[in-house]
């Protein structure tokens, strides 16, 4: 006998003894559970439900309106590692990937600027680098919208941001600032933080009215 076949009549071993419990427990007599069963089981075939692998779509009209906002927050991501292997903890409550021992870079490729910071290891061998950025870093709006831009301040002690052509001005964490304007020509509006460059920056990108 093959192991497919065993494989089989194991099932249909376990669908009687569902059978049994069913019929003590419900009430519904043994015939027409068996009959259930043996409807959908047989020793040398298991039926299967049918999949359709047909992708369904749904049409969705999208806004039509020319008003435009946007709420961007002043974020940075950190990659914290150790001078030390990590050790496996058996008392937390989660399991977290364990990083091999890292030293920072004897020689940094960073550019100048406040973007980008790496920390020296404290006692315990834990440093960490960090990258400033916009979330999120880039808009799309169409000639003529009237857009507004509301900048937060999440993280980041302050930021000195300047949008172009509209101006410049400070954030502060746990602030918000907003900028509204008519982007009346197509192209491209940068935003970025002085005091982070070069990598905290974003764009607004103006797409042309289309053609009459």
């Amino acid at each position: 006998m093959n192991k497919k076949k065993i494989k089989l009549e194991q099932k249909w071993l376990i669908a009687v003894a569902v059978v049994v419990v069913l019929s003590a427990t419900t009430g519904i007599s043994d015939t027409t559970l068996q009959k259930t069963f043996a409807e959908n089981y047989s020793v040398g075939t298991i039926s299967t439900p049918s999949v359709s692998n047909a992708t369904t779509f749904k049409a969705v009209d999208p806004n039509q309106s020319t008003n435009k906002e946007f709420w961007i927050n002043t974020v940075h991501l950190d990659g914290m590692t150790n001078v030390h292997p990590g050790v496996k903890c058996d008392t937390c409550p989660q399991n977290t990937p364990l990083h091999p021992a890292e030293q920072p870079p004897a020689n940094s490729t960073i550019p100048t600027g406040g973007g980008f910071r790496i920390t020296e290891p404290n006692k315990v061998g834990a440093w960490d680098f960090r990258s400033f950025t916009f979330a999120p870093d880039q808009i799309v709006v169409n000639q003529g919208d009237k857009v507004t831009l509301h900048f937060i301040g999440v993280q980041g002690a302050h930021h000195v941001i300047t949008v172009d052509g509209l101006g410049t001005f400070t954030l502060q964490r746990g602030q918000i600032q907003a900028i509204s304007f008519v982007a009346n020509s197509p192209g491209t509006i940068n935003y970025y933080c002085h005091v982070h460059m070069p990598n905290m920056v974003g764009q607004i990108l103006v797409l042309p009215k289309a053609a009459a």
